[in-house]
């Protein structure tokens, strides 16, 4: 049998161990991006992209939602303003014929038109059928009111007059305003609806 140099056997394990240490260092070597930059090497753990992502979500679903409570919050403390634009007055009509029939109420808010209903601001129709009434009219406080009424006694939706043109239906006006020739004018049925100014009371004739 032939017998090993000492030598040999050294440099042979020497380089056998030099083989070993190198594979070793490759496999712990990070391998690094081909892309430039101090962050191309950074690699993240196995699912913290998930992981991230899902808690950014979380956390703008939840900012939203904070958000628009208190949103809603805000939007319920704040008190919201009465209507001081206008008064609920009582009218308060008598002198009608105690027969079944409407009650034109034209409402006018300037002098224009008036005293005629398809002039006015507003017109409300009262079903009647007793001498007097009672209702409610909501008016504007900020401004002067004329209310110009009468009893449509045939129905035909007009206030009807004779061959002189005189009224024969029973007609009024607010502040019982009357004129010697023609219908009073806006000035003299004219108010300003207030707590004080109800009921009002017009008396046809």
């Amino acid at each position: 049998m032939r017998r090993l140099n000492p030598v040999t056997i050294l440099i042979t394990l020497t380089g056998l161990a030099a083989s070993v240490l190198l594979y070793l260092d490759s496999r712990s070597t990070p391998v690094v991006a081909e892309d430039s930059g101090p962050l191309a090497a950074v690699k993240p753990l196995p699912g913290y992209t998930e992981t991230a992502n899902d808690q950014f979500s979380l956390s703008a679903n939840e900012t939203e939602t904070t958000t628009k409570a208190n949103s809603e919050a805000n939007l319920s403390d704040v008190p919201v303003p009465a209507d001081e634009s206008t008064q609920t007055v009582s009218i308060h009509v008598s002198g009608l014929r105690s027969q079944s029939s409407d009650l034109y109420v034209a409402v006018f808010d300037s002098e224009e038109g008036f005293p005629k209903p398809e002039h006015s601001s507003t017109t409300t129709t009262i079903s009647v059928d007793a001498e007097s009434v009672e209702f409610s009219l909501s008016l504007p406080n900020s401004s002067p009111t004329g209310i110009a009424i009468f009893q449509d006694l045939n129905g035909d939706g007009m206030l009807t007059k004779n061959g002189f043109g005189l009224p024969i239906e029973p007609y009024g006006f607010s502040n019982n305003a009357r004129s010697t020739f023609g219908p009073p004018s806006f000035s003299q049925a004219a108010f300003k609806a207030s707590e004080k100014t109800s009921p009002i009371e017009i008396t046809v004739r």
